[in-house]
């Protein structure tokens, strides 16, 4: 049976905020008929009827425009109970927005968020007066990825949530065409990861998992088979129950005949052989989803993973069409470089909020003379896949040019690029629009034959990490001066505005992915820059980093809980692993090393144990701190950033509001100073 147990129908017998109590969303509000009755104009605006009931449109008194579930006569109270419970569980970007319900005596309501461009199945396959909506594979596969994310967060949540009716018409869109999932009327909140049985078998036909059917087992695999249902109807623009035309019958047949299934795809995203490959990857994804055992579908984390590649394959795709152009900035055919001039303009989309800045285009004969042939003298830094010199540019800055493609995992070879890369650029691209006082900035690229380098602005001080810990964190290696608490924090706020501008102030949001100490520059007065950004794979438009010193995030004590488990990376996940980087400044403990413990001990009562946060701050400050202010305040910021609820944790603007506050308390004369 479900979770929720035999014991609905006694909780439901005192009828009224029991519900409420049950919920773990306190912010939940309780809504009177009357007010329901007064919010839709009294139930004038109708949206939509089903099975439960009928969902009408209101307006809250702040103008809020929301969508009122109403159920049919008030009988279906454990469905209604059930709906409540899950869906409040759930807080997601992709997911529709609970906001209350009503738990009257046979008024029982729900109020959610409005979202105003209908559902999927409106665009898929309901014409307009002009026709078929436009709907672009570019867009379609957006829509595939967030859907599949948001199955992934909700089948990996502490207790795992089913939805089980997964189906277009559940699949909101707002404004943007952002999906959001809806009707969690039949959902289930499973107590484990195991398969659970029910004997009421609810679904859309086409859309229900038949291995579910035949034996009343659920398990998150039953959304797997649902959404490669929904897969299937996004590539093919058709109904997955039309008449006696069975779509996913015929669909994996055409598959098997291999090439025969481009016949069933969409002739609006065809568009020319170089979408079909995208397309046929999607299809084999969808069918990997439909297979009828359960144990050898994919998960929805690898789905959202493969996905995701299939949108970087199109990115690129479509990156090889533009460059076939006259406005491209690569060289002729058959010349492996850009052309080599003072500074070179970079494509750049030109909705784009931030626009790019004019880089340096450096021939490699510059960049050798400058670091004297990549002289080991001019070794500052080594990475995974690239090594870090020292050079002067011809204005008389100091920089850091980073050469790649130095691992032999890549390749053994110069550069490991063999012709101009539409990914680098697109990265110099990206990368040189960020312009900010607490962003280490971009100051030239070089692409000459197989050589690839950046050039960026040289941290005299080196970073954070080899301040606080020696250099690469050596035990025994003698780290540089000992910061005094006012240069912790100051270096805590600048590093915190340079992760907010990145969140909140580029368009798209850009998330770091890496943030740790060694990716934290110092620079003089204590300003703390965030260097080697990682373009998110997570978020349309961007592609994995090939800037970067690394094949991977490190996964070394700084990554939130979330990501060890599936890979994705999200700004809740920054804001954790900049919380582990208060804890190193707070306590001087190196995050991964064997005194990481001392900073989980210190997790116990951060926010309120005074006596265990001074004996947890570092040492040598010899007292030097506040410890009945600003070290409990900024133990508790840490605390906070790192909660184990991702969306427990604070914004970036709300850490650097809070830090701020922190620096003004610092600078403030008191007598809870101890020297």
């Amino acid at each position: 049976m479900d979770y929720q147990g035999n014991n609905l129908r006694d909780f439901l017998k005192s009828n009224g905020h029991v519900v409420l109590q049950r919920v773990n969303n306190y912010n939940l509000r309780s809504f009177t008929e009357k007010e329901i009755e007064h919010i839709t104009n009294g139930y004038s605006n109708l949206l939509g009827k089903g099975a439960f009931g009928e969902v009408y449109k209101g307006t809250l008194d702040d103008q809020c425009l929301v969508a009122v579930k109403k159920y049919k006569d008030g009988t279906r109270k454990e469905e209604f109970a059930k709906e409540v419970i899950v869906h409040s569980q759930i807080n997601h970007k992709n997911v529709v927005r609970l906001l209350g319900c009503c738990t009257e005596e046979n008024s029982l309501m729900i109020v959610m968020e409005f979202i105003c461009n209908g559902n999927l199945n409106n665009i898929l396959h309901c014409n307009s007066a002009s026709g078929r909506v436009p709907f672009p594979l570019d867009k379609r596969l957006d829509i595939s990825i967030e859907l599949a994310e948001v199955l992934s967060y909700m089948h990996s949540m502490y207790s795992p949530v089913l939805h089980g009716d997964i189906k277009p018409a559940n699949i909101l869109l707002d404004e943007n065409l952002v999906p959001k999932l809806s009707d969690f009327g039949i959902a289930r909140l499973l107590s484990t990861s195991e398969a659970q049985q029910t004997r009421n078998i609810v679904g859309s036909i086409g859309y229900l998992d038949p291995l579910f059917n035949q034996t009343g087992l659920l398990t998150p695999k039953s959304d797997v088979y649902s959404f490669g249902v929904v897969l299937v109807e996004m590539i093919t623009r058709k109904k997955v129950a039309d008449g006696n035309v069975n779509l996913i019958q015929n669909f994996t047949k055409a598959l098997k005949r291999g090439k025969v299934v481009r016949k069933m795809f969409d002739d609006e995203i065809i568009d020319g052989k170089r979408k079909i490959k995208v397309l046929e990857d999607i299809a084999k994804i969808a069918t990997e989803c439909l297979r009828l055992e359960d144990r050898i579908r994919p998960e929805m984390v690898e789905v959202a993973d493969r996905m995701r590649k299939c949108r970087k394959d199109l990115q690129l795709r479509k990156m090889g069409e533009m460059t076939t152009g006259p406005s491209v900035m690569l060289g002729s055919p058959g010349i492996n470089s850009l052309p080599v001039q003072p500074t070179a303009p970079i494509l750049v989309d030109s909705t784009i909020k931030n626009p790019p800045i004019e880089v340096l285009n450096i021939s490699l004969t510059e960049l050798r003379e400058i670091t004297r042939n990549f002289s080991d003298d001019t070794l500052i830094g080594e990475g995974s896949h690239a090594k870090v010199f020292l050079g002067e540019l011809k204005d008389g800055r100091k920089s850091a040019v980073k050469k790649l493609g130095q691992h032999s995992v890549v390749k053994n070879l110069d550069g490991f690029f063999s012709e101009p890369d539409k990914e680098f650029i697109l990265q110099v691209q990206a990368v040189s629009r960020l312009k900010h006082d607490n962003v280490v900035q971009l100051l030239g690229y070089c692409v000459d034959g197989n050589v690839r380098a950046v050039i960026y602005e040289y941290s005299s001080r080196g970073s954070l990490h080899d301040i606080l810990h020696g250099k690469n964190g050596v035990v025994g290696t003698r780290p540089g001066q000992v910061l005094s608490w006012a240069q912790r924090v100051k270096i805590a706020l600048s590093a915190a505005q340079g992760i907010e501008f990145l969140h909140h102030k580029t368009e798209p949001c850009i998330i770091h992915s890496d943030i740790k100490s060694s990716n934290i520059l110092l620079f003089d007065n204590d300003v703390a820059k965030i260097g080697d950004l990682r373009v998110s794979k997570n978020r349309p438009g961007y592609l994995d980093d090939i800037i970067l010193d690394c094949l991977l995030p490190s996964h070394n004590g700084y990554d939130a809980p979330e990501c060890k488990e599936t890979g994705e990376f999200t700004r809740e996940s920054d804001i954790y692993s900049f919380g582990v980087v208060l804890l190193e400044l707070l306590t001087g403990c190196i995050s991964g090393h064997f005194q990481n413990r001392l900073m989980i001990g210190a997790m116990a009562g951060l926010s309120e144990d005074e006596v265990h946060v001074q004996r947890c701050v570092d040492p040598r400050l010899r007292d030097k701190y506040p410890p009945k202010s600003a070290a409990r305040q900024m133990a508790a910021i840490a605390s906070r950033c790192m909660q184990h609820k991702a969306d427990s944790r604070p914004s970036m603007s709300t850490v650097v509001t809070d830090l701020r506050s922190l620096l003004l308390l610092e600078n403030t004369p008191s007598k809870l100073w101890r020297w």
